[in-house]
């Protein structure tokens, strides 16, 4: 009896992707779902039983195959991929029967879902996604390890690199290119190339050096913080901490880097703007992405006394309403 497992528990999708795959091939007798996360074994997911964590992998029989459903970000699904491999299991593609593959190049360990357009000429890369409704324009190459959100567009002949994710509804424009690990985020029309590790944001796009990605510090976390942000950077931190669902967060930690993704990231915005009555733009966000950067660029240091302080945007925002 040959068995799929299907690593991760948290996108359905995939699970209903491997039984339409099945339907059309009769290739598994059985699917099953692995999970690291207790409190999701035992669940039922369209028939397909959580039987238990990654390590189950090594239990794994002849003939048995393997697919890495983790896609929240690249970093997560590159990390996943390796612990799964770490079993000696075969990673399998997943494409959906219905998308036209002919005239294009797909690497190990693809998946692609229904409703996408993967058109000629163009490249997938091994452990790559695209999903519904994305495009792939011809002659365009996706890196290995990339993402394509649903509702993505590539243009045609636009490079994208490894482990660089296109988010939803994003589109980039034909001929340029997007640097490995580097991020589109959601609805932005990206009209430049994008450098590795950086980040394209808004309409059009604006280029951010190393966030969200970047494991490297910003020049403004070195600064050091007035008496008036000193104060606010509890509050900020404690903000960061909500928006995360965390009970605490450190002053130089990477907002995305400890799971923030773009929607949180809008709702940290919100937050902000209504704890601390300063203007905060999802932007600020993405260039700031630390408690210790945001804080300092929204107060300010002691050698900057006409920077309005958290107390000033309060009086102000008071006055106006």
């Amino acid at each position: 009896m040959s068995s799929l497992y299907l690593c991760a528990a948290g996108n359905p999708e995939g699970v209903r992707l491997a039984l339409e795959v099945n339907d059309a091939a009769q290739r598994w007798d059985r699917i099953v779902i692995l999970d690291d996360d207790p409190a999701k074994h035992g669940l039922d997911i369209l028939g397909c039983p959580v039987v238990g964590p990654f390590g189950a992998l090594a239990d794994h029989q002849p003939g048995d195959e393997a697919v890495n459903l983790v896609a929240r970000s690249t970093k997560g699904r590159d990390g996943a991929r390796a612990k799964i491999e770490s079993f000696g299991i075969a990673l399998v593609s997943l494409v959906h029967p219905s998308v036209d593959i002919r005239g294009a190049t797909l690497g190990r360990a693809v998946t692609i879902y229904a409703g996408c357009t993967i058109s000629a000429l163009s490249t997938i890369g091994d452990h790559a996604i695209v999903f519904t409704q994305a495009v792939l324009g011809h002659g365009a190459s996706l890196g290995g390890g990339a993402v394509l959100a649903p509702g993505a567009v590539v243009n045609a002949r636009v490079q994208v690199g490894a482990r660089a994710y296109i988010g939803s509804n994003a589109s980039v424009l034909p001929d340029l290119k997007v640097g490995q690990d580097a991020t589109v985020s959601a609805c932005s029309a990206v009209l430049g190339d994008v450098p590795a590790g950086c980040t394209a944001l808004g309409v059009p796009a604006e280029i951010m050096g190393g966030a969200p990605s970047s494991a490297g510090k910003m020049e403004t976390q070195e600064r050091a913080l007035s008496a008036d942000a000193s104060a606010s950077l509890e509050e900020v931190q404690a903000i960061f901490a909500e928006a995360l669902n965390k009970p605490s967060i450190g002053s130089d930690i990477n907002f995305f880097d400890v799971g923030g993704n773009s929607k949180q990231a809008l709702e940290l915005q919100v937050l902000l703007k209504d704890k601390l009555g300063v203007p905060v733009t999802i932007v600020d966000i993405f260039r700031f992405p630390s408690p210790g950067q945001l804080a300092t660029h929204l107060f300010g240091e002691a050698s900057e006394p006409s920077r309005p302080s958290r107390a000033d945007f309060r009086r102000r925002r008071q006055a106006r309403s």
